[in-house]
């Protein structure tokens, strides 16, 4: 049984810690009242209380040494909760990140001893908060934990046993090419989804077609200068499959977009915008869609 601590209490981090508190002493970090009880809920079934502890960042330094702490905010808070914790980390412990989009790896490394392995998880699963202590679980999807420094890809066993009470997780010695492979999706499916107000299934109209097409071809053509091999035809499968999988939710950016919070479309198109300057790879689509998403949250 690990000691576990999970940075942010969004849809994904209750989820998770649902799942892991079946099996492990799971600790939530979290700006709201720490006193108040969370739920998980699924369908039409019976919410179940969430077997975690919360706790609040002056609680930290009462807390018991960690084996495992897992980040699950968003791409543009990475750094600054990862300064924040950094204090507590135990000399020996994992880390591992889990966030839409591109980015945060190398600066998180970099902070970290020798003794302290790096992971990332990437996930399907998909949920939305109905209000801010109760998570609802609509849709399954494989999860995918890989190494992130070498310390990690030579320990896989001991962190993928932890997260095995994950649904459907497996591991990954290349997990460069599956955050790729879901960063994909996520240009697919987010600005889309939240420039339109629509739900995912609606992006299989083909309205959508000729712009979905071309900003997949943009990031697949990023992908092959970065020396990873994703077919165009790939990326669209897999985009559709999901917005299938998930025809009935919002995606998180539209969800961001409604409630007025920043979005994570820096780490996302803007990423491929970066990238195709630094590669000298021309990136109009999602160029455009990076701008009107910055836009649309700057008049909302």
């Amino acid at each position: 049984m690990a000691n576990i601590l999970i940075v942010g209490d969004g849809a994904i981090g209750l989820l998770l810690s649902h799942f892991l508190s079946a099996s492990h002493n799971v600790s939530v970090l979290t700006r709201k009242s720490p006193t108040n009880t969370r739920f998980y809920s699924r369908g039409k079934g019976t919410s179940k209380k969430i077997d975690a502890q919360f706790i609040s960042l002056n609680q930290l330094n009462k807390a018991a040494e960690f084996d495992v702490v897992l980040f699950t905010v968003k791409a543009f808070q990475v750094l600054d909760a990862f300064s924040q914790i950094k204090p507590f980390l135990p000399i020996h412990c994992s880390i591992v990140l889990s966030h839409n989009g591109m980015g945060n790896v190398d600066e998180v490394n970099s902070q970290l001893n020798t003794h302290q392995a790096l992971y990332f998880l990437t996930t399907n699963i998909a949920g939305f908060k109905s209000n801010q202590y109760i998570v609802q679980h609509t849709g399954e999807g494989q999860s995918v934990i890989g190494g992130c420094n070498e310390l990690a890809l030579q320990n896989s066993a001991p962190i993928a046993d932890i997260f095995k009470v994950i649904p459907n997780l497996t591991f990954t010695n290349n997990i460069q090419q599956l955050r790729f492979e879901k960063l994909l999706v996520n240009i697919a499916i987010n600005p889309l989804s939240a420039l339109s107000n629509v739900r995912n299934g609606e992006l299989r109209a083909p309205k959508y077609n000729t712009i979905i097409f071309n900003a997949l071809t943009e990031a697949c053509n990023i992908a092959k200068a970065q020396g990873l091999n994703i077919p165009l035809i790939k990326a669209l499968n897999t985009a559709y499959k999901i917005m299938e999988l998930t025809a009935n939710n919002y995606s998180s950016m539209q969800q961001d977009l409604t409630y007025n919070r920043e979005t994570e479309i820096s780490a996302i198109c803007g990423y491929i915008s970066q990238q195709g300057k630094l590669h000298n790879i021309k990136t109009p689509y999602n160029d455009e869609l990076f701008v009107k998403i910055q836009a649309k949250k700057s008049v909302v």
